[in-house]
């Protein structure tokens, strides 16, 4: 919300520096982002800003798209400047810049020599003055205003405008009167109360003459205010007009649509004015949208509605989006002599998600959206239609259409005075609470302990509750007044113990060399594609959003994969080739019941082959089996000593990956990433990942408390077993055979040598498993080493179709 200064002080004066302002206006919880100036008015410089009279334009003789221009600015003698401008012509009145003046961030203005005519001035845009961004063309000036008249008593050049950030429960202060009733509260200066008076009904007839109405949907429109203008005059709108708007951020389009800009930056409610000759019927037919209706909006564009939106039609068309923006085909434009003028409330979550499916927001839909009181409306009409009849000389048609449902009285609230002080932390006095109340244009009075106060119609949508009335108590009476203080906490938060176990699992990760990545929990419906999955694959059912900030945003992530990926990809962007990333997070998945199934996960990716820091470092693989020793020492680090099994999916390579299992329950799957993947993510370096489900890892973890066990003062005994097997048997179904039979006393079973070739023949494969053979509370003999060996070497031939090898 832009705020000139000017605007506010006609209604507001409190005597303080633009600074001053906007720091207590900041304390009292409005938000001033920055403070605008234009034409600085230091050293005489408004001295060189003038009214100019084009006597003549001609064809510069040497330059297509100047023109040499006499320009009388109150001198003895016309000047001769060149302007650029394609609306530049003779007998404009036209803003002007001397030599030696500043104009905002530019240096000092001279003499310029262009194409070999010198110029002696600047004819300005409104850009050029900061009045706007609007830089196609010149100011054409609506004024009668004497050559040589100093520019700002006819515009608003020297100006400071206070850029706000509005909070989204405040509508109020999206209107200038809104900021001059914070100004009051703030500083306690003499706010003057608006202008409402009525102009004179001088048109024809009578509105019942000229349109109908009818709301078919009044729990989205609760409010509905049309009246009709005739003999309108649409031109140019007057300097002061154009000023106001231009200097709140809005463009000038003509007096008839700066009016109704002018009444919205100053009451808040926003209004639109139809072209009534253009509209069929005629009448106004407020109603949902058919589903695929079509509109050409005042932007050339055309949409398509659909049935939860609302509009505001004609008896055959759609005439404006609901709120947001009308249609081309009713806009006011310079053949218009009737206009109908609305004045309306509706549902806000209408407007808002209308905004956002249509990707079309407008200063209207900002207020709208935030929640407007049905009691506005009366109030913009009446300031409306008095500048029509005076600015556009139209002449307003007696009677007003208005069609509201039940409107609910102003709320009463009561406030305890002792809940003030319990709740700030001070003492607030009683006189100075209840003053501050007033001056926001609360209503109190004394009742029992404390204050029955009605709360004004324009923050009926924000003040529902004592606490409300206490927070606006304390942010007008200073939160610099309430000493800062922690807070005494009574007893203490600490996390579950699954909670404790993630926490160990990320520091585990750490110290393995992985640093902890955070990644988008919303991600692009095509990641689906880019990691290869099937069409019928459940993976691809999503939450969607309803409405997502891009298409890369457009859903919920199924698979944690992708963020870890594009991670990936961004570092090998910015030089570093090779690296370890992890995340804790959760994924989720769409319910019949309209809600997401949400798991957590620990997802980890290694990437690139590491550059050696010395000549004699290892070079450290990123394959499948680096991958699996880290993932198994994370399982083993909750107390799981995972199983493994075979694992297919299609984002990893086809043989080099595998899931870990706690029986028959996948806690962990790891692979190396599949080279179509890699490329689909931009990863140019090879990379294998371990994605752990926390909640199947934490389940599988032993309910027991750990023992101790002597691993020191008792010897370790270490026996090799070289087995064949057929190729197709997996050498974790070898492993976990070994271990299963080799009971308590085989603490660990590796897998050391495979090999195939001619000498174990043709589909078959030899592998070789250590044994370490250990007794915690004695000292094995020979025999009961034997026996263990045995008993395993019978298991491996019985369960897997082993034979050994000597």
């Amino acid at each position: 919300m832009r705020v000139p200064l000017s605007w506010l002080r006609d209604h507001i004066d409190p005597a303080r520096s633009p600074e001053d302002l906007a720091e207590l206006l900041w304390n009292s919880g409005t938000e001033v982002e920055s403070i605008e100036s234009r034409v600085p008015e230091t050293d005489g410089n408004l001295e060189h800003f003038r009214v100019g009279f084009v006597r003549e334009a001609v064809q510069h003789p040497d330059a297509d798209r100047l023109r040499v221009c006499t320009v009388d600015v109150g001198e003895s003698e016309p000047r001769t400047i060149v302007c650029g401008a394609p609306n530049v012509a003779a007998g404009q009145h036209v803003p002007v810049a001397l030599p030696g003046a500043v104009l905002p961030g530019r240096p000092p203005l001279g003499t310029a020599k262009l194409r070999g005519v010198t110029s002696h001035g600047m004819i300005l845009s409104a850009s050029e003055l900061g009045l706007s961004d609007e830089s196609a063309g010149i100011i054409e000036l609506a004024t009668d205003a004497a050559p040589g008249t100093r520019l700002d008593e006819v515009l608003p050049i020297v100006e400071t405008v206070f850029d706000l950030e509005v909070t989204s429960n405040r509508p109020d202060c999206q209107s200038v009167y809104g900021i001059a009733r914070e100004v009051h509260a703030v500083t306690g200066a003499e706010l003057r109360p608006l202008d409402e008076s009525e102009p004179a009904a001088e048109g024809p007839g009578t509105v019942d003459d000229h349109v109908t109405l009818r709301v078919e949907a009044p729990d989205l429109c609760p409010r509905y205010l049309a009246r009709v203008f005739t003999d309108v005059e649409v031109a140019p709108s007057p300097d002061w007009l154009r000023g106001r708007v231009e200097a709140a951020g809005m463009r000038s389009i003509n007096n008839v649509v700066d009016v109704t800009n002018y009444v919205m930056l100053l009451t808040g409610q926003p209004l639109h004015a139809f072209d009534l000759d253009a509209m069929a019927g005629p009448a106004v037919v407020v109603r949902r949208a058919t589903e695929g209706e079509p509109v050409t909006t005042l932007d050339d564009q055309a949409r398509t509605l659909d049935a939860d939106m609302l509009a505001i039609c004609d008896a055959e068309r759609p005439s404006v989006i609901a709120g947001i923006m009308g249609a081309a085909d009713v806009e006011v434009s310079g053949a218009t002599t009737r206009i109908l003028l609305e004045a309306a409330t509706f549902d806000g979550a209408t407007i808002l998600n209308t905004s956002l499916r249509l990707g079309l927001r407008s200063e209207s839909s900002a207020r709208f959206e935030r929640g407007l009181s049905p009691k506005l409306p009366p109030r913009a009409m009446a300031i409306a239609s008095r500048l029509l009849v005076e600015v556009c000389g139209a002449k307003m048609v007696p009677g007003t259409l208005d069609a509201a449902a039940p409107i609910e009285p102003e709320p009463t609230l009561e406030l305890r005075f002792s809940q003030i002080e319990r709740v700030l932390g001070i003492e607030v006095p009683e006189d100075r609470a209840t003053e501050i109340l007033a001056r926001l244009g609360f209503a109190p009075r004394p009742h029992a302990q404390g204050l029955a106060v009605t709360v004004p119609f324009e923050r009926s949508g924000d003040v529902t509750r004592e606490i409300d009335l206490v927070e606006e108590i304390g942010r007008v009476h200073g939160y610099e007044h309430v000493p800062a203080e922690l807070p005494k906490l009574v007893g203490t938060g600490r996390r579950s113990p699954a909670q404790q176990q993630v926490v160990r699992l990320s520091r585990l990760a750490c110290d393995l060399g992985f640093n902890e990545a955070i990644s988008y929990r919303f991600v692009p419906e095509g990641d689906a594609d880019r990691l290869l999955m099937a069409d019928d694959d459940p993976r691809r059912d999503v939450v969607r959003l309803e409405h997502p900030m891009s298409e890369e945003m457009a859903v919920m992530r199924q698979s944690m994969l992708p963020g870890l990926l594009r991670a990936a990809a961004r570092n090998q962007r910015h030089q570093r080739p090779a690296g370890r990333l992890f995340e804790v997070g959760r994924t989720y998945a769409p319910q019949p019941d309209g809600m997401a199934r949400e798991r957590e996960f620990l997802a980890a990716l290694m990437f690139g082959q590491p550059v050696r820091d010395h000549w004699r470092a290892p070079q450290l693989p990123v394959d499948i089996h680096a991958a699996t020793g880290i993932a198994t020492r994370l399982c083993a680090a909750v107390g799981v000593h995972p199983g493994r099994g075979a694992n297919q999916a299609p984002y990893f390579h086809p043989v080099r990956q595998l899931r870990l299992t706690d029986g028959d329950t996948p806690v962990a799957w790891v692979g190396e990433i599949h080279p179509k993947v890699l490329k689909n993510f931009d990863v140019t370096e090879p990379a294998a990942a371990i994605v752990i489900d926390l909640g199947a890892l934490l389940a599988a973890r032993p309910t027991e408390a750990p023992q101790f066990v002597d691993l020191l003062t008792v010897p370790v005994s270490l026996r090799d077993i070289a087995c064949v097997v057929d190729d197709t048997v997996a050498v974790g179904d070898l492993v976990a055979t070994a271990a299963d039979a080799g009971g308590a006393l085989v603490r660990e079973v590796r897998v050391v040598d495979r090999y195939a070739g001619e000498q174990v023949g043709a589909g078959k494969v030899s592998i070789a498993l250590r044994l370490e053979i250990v007794d915690p509370g004695a000292t094995l003999t020979d025999e009961q080493i034997s026996t263990v060996v045995d008993t395993v070497r019978d298991a491996l031939e019985a369960r897997h179709g082993a034979s050994l090898r000597e």
